[in-house]
């Protein structure tokens, strides 16, 4: 009931300034039937990109490899991501948004495939998150895109948070349930319930998502995105996404690991950690959207690396378990803040459309994230994981110096 709320409050410009079919949309409960519906497709995408990481330790003894060595599926998933993401900014762009779903969406289920035969190996699956990467970005990117044409241009952050919350909704719930699921049966079978949540999300797409259609085709894409990378305060922004979710990432891929050395290892413990970590994502999610509307973009793109800088240095010292988990809290609140606001602010700019804004910042996102996994798997593999927080810190710091230079620049 709490998320309706929220989602109630973002989606009531919907119809206001969006698409040509803004007028055609039904609700539930209040909320826009195409928000929700948009969120539960982006949840699977959240799920297979973070489900391993809550896993991780597990699926590395299934396999016979080492920790560092499993973080390829994490790593490459994200390769991949990064590298699909402006092709599938411009099939957004070119092409009706419900079949470009329906047909991302039976993708990603069948590419969860190898994940439940029992004989795959690392390389396989690897394989298989290659593919399954390419449908996550198609169904993300177009879900945003799809999100940003539905609501006004005053409520485009929350708008961006409001598909976002899937993400974050996916640690609250996938990832705990998935660590659950992996404790009783075995990992294989998360990527059995992977197959089952797509197939509810192909559905609803498939019998309850109005159409809604392409982007003019008269502009020419291409120019469009090298514009975007040529412009000096989008690619500084873009860097801050980069550079922040990178120091995230190094942390987070190793999350469970790192709990364990604080003893909080075991079933129950990983089940609150995920559950406590994403919880908190959802609502840094949204109140980032809210910040950033109301206190202006500037000001939000410095002071979201700036507290999350400040609550990774509090989950550094956490010992207590009451300590630890509200500096958790804390940190996941802050960790899930950036996106909404860079690509509000590039979005303000108006210099990008909004979809090449959406790829580019994805694009920008996955870099981070495949960057992060690398740095913290070579800190893990050096030293251990007590050094993890503060590599996390470093390149926090770099990301909030990079936050201030177009903003200074954008005063001068």
């Amino acid at each position: 009931m709490r998320i309706r709320e929220f989602l109630r409050a973002w989606v009531r410009a919907s119809g206001k300034g969006g698409c040509a079919s803004a007028n055609q949309s039904s609700t539930v409960g209040g909320v826009d039937s195409r928000i929700l519906i948009l969120t539960i497709a982006v949840f699977i995408t959240g799920l297979a990109e973070n489900v391993f990481i809550g896993i991780l330790p597990d699926v590395a003894r299934g396999l016979g490899v080492t920790e560092s060595e499993a973080s390829v599926v994490i790593s490459v998933f994200s390769v991949t991501y990064a590298i699909f993401a402006p092709i599938a900014a411009l099939i957004s762009y070119q092409f009706d948004a419900k079949p470009t779903l329906v047909i991302a969406i039976a993708i990603f289920a069948s590419s969860n495939a190898p994940v439940v035969i029992g004989g795959s190996g690392l390389l396989l699956i690897s394989a298989s998150r290659i593919v399954t990467a390419t449908a996550c970005a198609q169904i993300s990117i177009c879900a945003v895109a799809c999100a940003v044409r539905i609501v006004s241009e005053r409520y485009r952050a929350r708008a961006i948070a409001a598909v976002y919350l899937g993400i974050s909704s996916s640690l609250f719930l996938g990832v705990p349930l998935g660590v659950w699921i992996t404790h009783l049966i075995g990992w294989r079978a998360v990527g059995l319930a992977m197959i089952g949540l797509s197939i509810v999300a192909l559905s609803l797409v498939l019998f309850r998502l109005p159409n809604i259609g392409p982007r003019s085709k008269g502009l020419l894409f291409g120019r469009l995105y090298l514009a975007h990378f040529r412009d000096r305060r989008q690619m500084m922004a873009q860097c801050v996404s980069i550079l922040f979710i990178a120091g995230h990432f190094t942390l987070f891929s190793y999350l469970t690991s790192y709990a364990a050395s604080k003893g909080f290892s075991g079933p129950g413990w990983e089940a609150s950690l995920y559950a406590v970590f994403g919880s908190s994502g959802v609502a840094g999610g949204m109140l980032a959207g809210i910040f950033s509307d109301l206190a202006g973009r500037r000001l939000a793109l410095v002071a979201s690396p700036a507290i999350y800088l400040v609550t990774t240095l509090l989950l550094c010292v956490s010992e207590s378990s009451i300590f630890f988990f509200a500096s958790l809290s804390l940190w996941g609140c802050a960790s899930w803040s950036i996106s909404p606001i860079v690509q509000s602010y590039i979005a303000d700019l108006a210099r990008s459309p909004n979809d090449i804004v959406i790829g580019a910042n994805v694009t920008a996102m996955h870099i981070g994230v495949a960057g992060g996994a690398a740095v913290g798997g070579g800190l893990l593999a050096s030293y251990d994981v007590s050094v993890l927080p503060m590599g996390a810190a470093g390149l926090a710091a770099m990301a909030l110096a990079t936050a201030i230079l177009p903003v200074r620049n954008s005063h001068s």
